[in-house]
């Protein structure tokens, strides 16, 4: 069964993309149309290609595949065109992803902010650090997993983390990346975003039960094979 495309990203336009191997400067990511196995897995594909020699390409498919029937809406990507911005980010605090002290202090800042503001108060994990939705490089979120430590098994290299697709753009814990044209400023949560689901989940995919699904990569050896990790 082919393969479904989910996204392709040009390193002319998102400056921080990772070149792939032999200086592939575009990145598609595929899944399967179906689950696999007892534990219903989803199958991805990464594919590293020359922008300029796809471009010139002699041969194209008349059509793209027909996908077949699906039980869920969500399983077939709304088309639409991404337009790249780039955000300063910062680790997820928990663990041993940042010095313990000042995991103490971020803790100690969250704790004064819902003394002051209540339940929708501002957090460095949901309003400061990492971004919902798609994103290219910086730092993996790992809000139901916990930290795990992602090494490559080919080689046992720490893997860096290429992208990262999410299942909506903007959430009830965000409010602090939602658009200004989006959102109504006198609100916080859910509440404040304009516009429904169209706004919030523009692709109209999930990954898992509303996870980000990202895709690691081994920087020592491009030919090893990718990690996907929904967290």
């Amino acid at each position: 069964m082919p393969f479904v495309g989910l996204a392709q990203f040009f390193r002319r336009d998102i400056p921080a993309l990772a070149a792939g191997p032999d200086g592939a400067d575009l990145v598609q990511i595929f899944r399967c149309p179906f689950n696999h196995g007892p534990y219903l897995e989803r199958r991805f594909h990464l594919r590293w290609r020359r922008a300029a020699e796809t471009e010139r390409a002699e041969r194209f498919l008349a059509a793209p595949p027909e996908v077949p029937m699906l039980r869920w809406e969500h399983e077939l990507p709304e088309p639409c065109v991404l337009h790249p911005e780039e955000v300063d980010t910062y680790p997820w605090a928990e663990d041993d992803t940042l010095p313990a002290s000042l995991i103490a202090r971020i803790d100690a800042w969250d704790d004064a902010q819902a003394a002051e503001h209540g339940p929708e108060a501002p957090s460095y994990q949901f309003d400061l650090s990492i971004p919902p939705g798609w994103r290219v490089g910086g730092f993996p979120s790992w809000a139901s997993t916990g930290p795990i430590a992602i090494g490559c098994e080919s080689c046992s290299t720490p893997m860096r983390l290429l992208l990262t697709a999410g299942s909506d753009e903007m959430d009830a814990g965000s409010h602090s990346w939602v658009p200004r044209e989006e959102r109504d400023p006198s609100l916080r949560g859910k509440a404040s975003i304009q516009g429904g689901p169209s706004v919030a989940q523009p692709t109209r995919l999930r990954f898992g039960r509303d996870r980000d699904l990202h895709v690691f990569t081994c920087p020592a050896d491009h030919s090893h094979p990718p990690q996907w990790v929904l967290s």
